[in-house]
């Protein structure tokens, strides 16, 4: 197995998914609560691995990223 973990633009660019709105309540719309386990993380439909890592492109680029910057910038993604 590889031990070396995820490349980082992709890690940002999960990292920025996980933290949207969007995931957030989708979390509360099906799990009634915001508690995330590995099992919900498996279930979980994510953009595809380039979309993440663009998004991690666009996060390394900003200093500071607001809720709505993650908001809009997932909006703007093909996924």
């Amino acid at each position: 197995m590889n031990k070396r973990g995820l490349p980082e633009l992709l890690a940002r660019g999960l990292a920025v998914f996980l933290n949207t709105t969007a995931v957030d309540e989708s979390f509360r719309r099906f799990n009634g609560h915001t508690q995330v386990n590995a099992t919900d993380l498996k279930l979980m439909k994510y953009p595809s691995r380039e979309a993440l890592i663009e998004l991690g492109k666009w996060a390394k680029q900003h200093s500071e990223i607001t809720q709505e910057m993650m908001d809009e910038q997932l909006g703007r993604l093909t996924i």
